[in-house]
């Protein structure tokens, strides 16, 4: 009597591939949450970049820097020109304080979204000693 020869993977094989795909998905899951923070962490400086921009700008008409200001999208009105709209989905950017010699500008995780809990803050002063502080 002639056995016929069976095709396929024995569970060795399958539990080898398993074992290597585990190991692979440990690796790879905290790299990628790491790289997503820092997207959104250079997300938010990029607007507090551009707030800085239009606070030198309001300094260099008025003498001065803006005190308060909060951005929202499409929000007319604002004293500060700069568009922020990309960053406003994911961050609550705001100008807390600003007076002659410096002003602090806080971009604040939205609740609901993935920055839900997270912080950057820049306090900028007139002697160019720049403040970071994230979270």
């Amino acid at each position: 009597m002639e056995r016929k020869r069976e095709k396929g993977f024995t569970l060795m094989e399958l539990m080898v591939v398993i074992v290597i795909v585990a190991i692979l998905a440990a690796v790879a899951v905290p790299l990628y949450v790491n790289y997503v923070k820092d997207a959104q962490r250079t997300e938010a400086k990029a607007a507090i970049g551009a707030v800085i921009t239009a606070q030198q700008t309001f300094y260099q008409v008025n003498g001065r820097y803006l005190a308060t200001e909060t951005f929202r999208a499409g929000a007319a009105g604002q004293q500060l020109n700069c568009d922020l709209t990309d960053a406003l989905s994911n961050w609550d950017i705001a100008v807390t304080a600003g007076d002659a010699n410096g002003f602090t500008v806080v971009a604040t995780g939205k609740t609901g979204a993935s920055t839900a809990g997270r912080l950057v803050q820049l306090v900028r002063s007139r002697n160019g000693q720049d403040v970071w502080t994230e979270n």
